[in-house]
């Protein structure tokens, strides 16, 4: 009470920054870290003091980005920079990678404007290194921009003592890699999708490794394990439908041989939690459903209508929204797109609207003029709908008086040449802002049109996860700190060894503007 009394007094700079900084420092003593937060907005003068507080203040609240911003800032100001201080300035940066928006999102609600990453060249030096361990993809290219950083930034503290994850970058090379797909039988098409997008990726790093394909659908789990051992695979990929990998997991185990499985094991596996050499990589519909409720929760949004089909995946992609969101929904279920008017009609409330009129008439006995009314208490729609769906919802709302809301999707909506324009869609980074051998792998298979892109995709993911498979799966630093950009999403690492990704979120417009663009570079 007695800090509020002199809320609104003027003051020199200096006492204003002493009050401001003494009310985060009573709010900080009674676990009030977002009230301690907003006064430390108001200081202008920063001192050793302050960012120690701000770090406390944000550890608080779990804002990775603002502590690693207070850790550098005060390293700059004590000079220490011992082996403790790189690890954990470097391991908090990649941890503020994992959810970029999630602080702002906080303060938004909290009506705070954030703060600043200061622009010292130790902050700038800092933010460039976690830039390229986590974007210059497989780890042999992580280890050329490690070195070119270094050149660079030959002066800065992590250059001067290098983070104990730079010097891990390097341990156990990877020579030979046994590559598991089905490439015969009624899946083929499948596998051989999956081994392009390797063979792709693995071309365009020149690297002395060596590659060894097998086909899991003529070979027993048993038989693939001998099969890799016979060529001294030092990292296995595969294989990649579920029921193979459920089977061929427990003796993968059991090698220990640093293993990529490419499908997910089920969360009840009946040899426990899987060892640390098996890591689980696919393009799982719940990443896109997580990715989404993220983004419409950072756009503000909380009544949102869910238009979803009968199919698995539609269902899944529901449950995990519903997981992820902190409000109520509204669904809006249909079996085949002749219902998918009336599914949007009856949660939009017009069908109800039309009954009332109906029920009026009656009790009139003479025709009533009469214009339907929906709800206006929604914010957004996600459509969880194939791309012919998607163009058929659109004259639907429109019919619902509900085209004025934004619409969210997944890329299914993408994946059968009917993607509306408008919508926002979590789409494959490949296809958003692909690099060169990821255009020309583009071009040469028109995945722009293809259904089988994700899994073109997942291949070219899979050759960047082996090469970075041997460090994963021996140093538990970089298990718990790995983040990285790829061809399918933003990948991360749970303890169990799933890798789970964060999707670009774009327009169907701006995606084929970038398709556009791409092809006209092409040609060139």
């Amino acid at each position: 009470m007695l800090l509020n009394e002199f809320t609104n007094q003027e003051f020199s700079a200096s006492v204003n920054d002493w009050f401001y900084t003494l009310t985060a420092q009573a709010h900080s003593s009674l676990n009030n870290a977002i009230e301690a937060y907003r006064a430390l907005t108001q200081v202008s003068q920063t001192t050793a003091e302050y960012w120690v507080l701000l770090r406390q203040v944000c550890s608080a609240l779990a804002f990775s980005r603002c502590k690693a911003d207070s850790m550098i800032a005060l390293q700059n100001q004590t000079q220490l920079s011992g082996q403790v201080e790189q690890d954990a300035i470097l391991e908090t940066l990649l941890d503020a990678n994992r959810n970029p928006g999630s602080e702002d999102l906080v303060l938004t609600a909290a009506q705070i404007t954030p703060l600043s990453t200061p622009e010292t060249n130790s902050h700038l030096g800092w933010y460039a290194l976690a830039d390229v361990l986590t974007s210059a993809g497989s780890r042999q290219k992580t280890i050329a921009a490690w070195d070119n950083w270094q050149q660079r930034w030959s002066t800065h503290p992590a250059a001067l003592t290098p983070p104990t994850l730079t010097n891990e970058l390097a341990v156990k090379t990877t020579r030979s890699i046994a590559l598991l797909l089905p490439l015969s039988g009624n899946l083929a098409r499948v596998g051989r999708a999956v081994r392009d997008g390797f063979i792709a990726a693995l071309m365009a790093e020149e690297l002395n490794t060596d590659l060894h394909i097998f086909d899991s659908a003529n070979h027993s789990p048993i038989e693939l394990i001998r099969l890799a051992r016979n060529v001294s695979a030092d990292v296995v990929v595969g294989p990649l439908l579920k029921l193979n990998v459920e089977a061929f997991a427990a003796f993968a185990a059991a090698s220990e041989t640093p293993t990529l499985l490419l499908n997910y094991l089920p969360g009840d596996s009946d040899f426990g939690a899987p060892a640390i050499n098996l890591l689980q990589l696919g393009t799982a519909i719940e990443d896109e459903a997580t990715t989404l409720a993220a983004h419409l929760q950072t756009n503000q949004h909380e009544r949102v209508m869910v238009v979803y089909n009968d199919s698995a995946w539609a269902n899944k992609a529901l449950n995990t929204f519903r997981e992820a969101w902190p409000y109520p929904l509204h669904t809006a279920n249909f079996g085949t797109i002749k219902q998918l008017t009336n599914a949007v009609g009856s949660t939009m409330g017009v069908a109800a609207s039309t009954a009332r009129k109906t029920r009026i008439a009656a009790l009139l006995g003479e025709p009533v003029e009469f214009l339907p009314r929906a709800r206006q208490d929604l914010d957004a729609i996600l459509a969880l709908t194939t791309g012919f769906e998607s163009a058929a919802l659109v004259p639907a709302l429109q019919f619902h008086f509900a085209d004025h809301l934004p619409v969210y999707a997944t890329s299914q909506s993408l994946r059968d040449n009917k993607s509306p324009t408008g919508f926002a869609v979590t789409e494959l980074p490949v296809l958003v802002q692909p690099n060169a051998a990821e255009q020309a792998l583009i071009d040469a298979f028109n995945l722009n049109q293809s259904p089988l892109v994700d899994l073109y995709a997942l291949g070219l993911a899979a050759f960047q996860m082996a090469t970075w498979a041997p460090v994963l799966t021996e140093s538990s630093s970089w298990r718990e700190h790995f983040i990285r950009h790829s061809p399918i999403g933003m990948l991360s690492i749970s303890s169990t060894g799933r890798v789970s990704r964060t999707l670009t979120v774009t327009t169907a417009r701006d995606r084929q503007r970038a398709i556009s663009s791409a092809g006209n570079m092409g040609s060139e």
